[in-house]
């Protein structure tokens, strides 16, 4: 005898599909077998956002009320289709939840596939750390650190910091972090040591340095570091600089390069800083061991016409020797000699042009004329981009 679960699933959706407008009968097909809900049931609930717009009463809403801590974990456990969790900080009371629930709680959590947390203290990191150790999963984390007072983050509450040793099993394909750079301690220290980052193929780094974060360690260099031989797309803000002896031939199969540069950045130091990241490659590599992926450079750099043009002709030239080499028709001098170091590049986009200066309509025109006039070669290859 012929089951329901043994029809071509091509004849279950055309049962469905003619009872699309008719919820009887569609209610009663569903009973008859779960093959007959219809596919768009799959995704009800499929993304949850635990919001607190105002954190002070959120806090006061989960001290006050024991109840909360209960409904919350109990209730995403009945939500078999959830895979995308947008949540602020401590929505469950970390803090209050028995080893039970905390259970409860991963359980309910181990089928996510996109994790975003807006994080306003450091200590939450391990708590989400042992949630979502489980998640095998999980290929996104989206994570925005935002201190809830200016500046309230310092170097004593990173080294505070302790994270949970029990071992993770995640391999995320996409990290995002932005805001305060001090998250970066505390998701390294969780991420990196389970090999979390060993198949990433996306990372995001648009962090904020402050005053104090400038002269300690700097935190981005072991996420790199991790990540750097499955990275495919790397973003990142050039405030400050990346150390010299990271470069892109530490990227081996490395496509799309976004850099955004910082505030006050000088157009010419970033310039020379892409020359150099660009321009050293590994020498106990052979040649064709060397040759870059890369694909498509881009650089945001908030400028005018005026400060374009305080930037020497010769770090211009430079630019276009470390991208192009010294083939045909490049500038001479060039320390490259031979094929061009980086074959695959297609595009280099320069973006960010400041109009609030401008006093003329055609500003922007005369500021893309300025750009091209100094990359002719790129200019003739068709690979330059002024937006």
């Amino acid at each position: 005898m012929v089951s329901i679960s043994d029809l071509p699933q091509e004849l279950v959706d055309k049962i469905v599909g003619e009872f699309k407008d008719d919820e009887d009968n569609l209610r009663l097909c569903a009973l008859i077998s779960p093959a007959f809900v219809p596919s768009t049931r799959q995704h009800l609930f499929a993304s949850v956002r635990i919001l607190g717009h105002n954190l002070h009463p959120f806090q006061a809403l989960i001290d006050s009320s024991p109840l909360w801590i209960l409904v919350a974990p109990s209730t995403l456990a009945q939500l078999p289709n959830l895979t995308h969790l947008y949540a602020h900080d401590d929505p469950f009371g970390f803090r209050h939840l028995s080893p039970a629930q905390e259970s409860v709680l991963a359980d309910a959590l181990r089928r996510l596939t996109t994790v975003e947390l807006l994080l306003h203290q450091l200590w939450t990191v391990s708590a989400w750390a042992s949630l979502l150790n489980g998640c095998a999963s999980l290929t996104t984390l989206i994570v925005g650190a935002n201190a809830t007072g200016w500046g309230t983050w310092t170097a004593a509450d990173v080294a505070a910091l302790s994270l949970s040793a029990a071992p993770g099993i995640l391999r995320l394909h996409t990290l995002h972090v932005s805001g305060d750079c001090k998250v970066l301690a505390p998701l390294g220290a969780w991420l990196i040591p389970q090999g979390a980052l060993t198949t990433l193929h996306t990372l995001v780094l648009d962090v904020m340095f402050l005053a104090d974060d400038y002269l300690g360690e700097d935190r981005r260099v072991l996420l790199l570091q991790a990540a750097a031989a499955s990275l495919r797309e790397l973003k990142l803000n050039l405030d400050p600089h990346l150390p010299g002896d990271i470069t892109i031939a530490s990227f081996p199969i490395l496509r799309s390069l976004h850099l955004h540069d910082g505030f006050d950045a000088e157009l010419g130091a970033s310039l020379a800083w892409i020359v150099a990241f660009f321009s050293r490659s590994d020498p106990a590599s052979s040649a064709g061991a060397n040759e870059s992926a890369i694909e498509h450079l881009s650089l945001d750099h908030g400028t005018t016409r005026q400060r374009l043009l305080a930037v020497p002709a010769a770090m211009w030239a430079a630019l276009e020797d470390a991208l192009l080499g010294s083939g045909a028709g490049v500038h001479p001098g060039s320390t490259y000699h031979g094929a061009a170091p980086h074959p695959h590049l297609r595009t280099l986009t320069l973006s960010g042009y400041d109009d609030s200066a401008a006093v003329a309509p055609d500003a922007f025109a005369h500021f893309s004329q300025t750009v091209r006039d100094r990359l002719p070669i790129l200019v003739e290859r068709g690979m330059l981009v002024v937006e």
